[in-house]
């Protein structure tokens, strides 16, 4: 995986999509989008992570992953 390589799940009704960045001291951060289903691309949420503490692009995915998993479960609480 590289640095525009993105990362996409389907969760709970949103397609999340995490793309790893490279940041300060080389290190990885990310970014990622929520989009829900049925919806249109301008309505998408994108978030970006920019603390550069991952030691590899596929670590960043994975916290992006979980953060935006949070935001979802998050975002439908009722």
């Amino acid at each position: 995986m590289n640095d525009i390589t993105a990362r996409s799940e389907e969760y709970r009704g949103f397609t999340i999509s995490v793309t790893p960045q490279k940041d300060n001291d080389d290190l990885w951060d990310f970014t990622y989008r929520l989009q829900r289903e049925g919806e249109s691309a301008a309505q998408a949420i994108t978030r970006s992570r920019t603390l550069g503490g991952y030691a590899a692009p596929e670590t960043a995915c994975t916290a992006g992953l979980e953060v935006a998993r949070t935001e979802v479960d998050n975002l439908l609480r009722p």
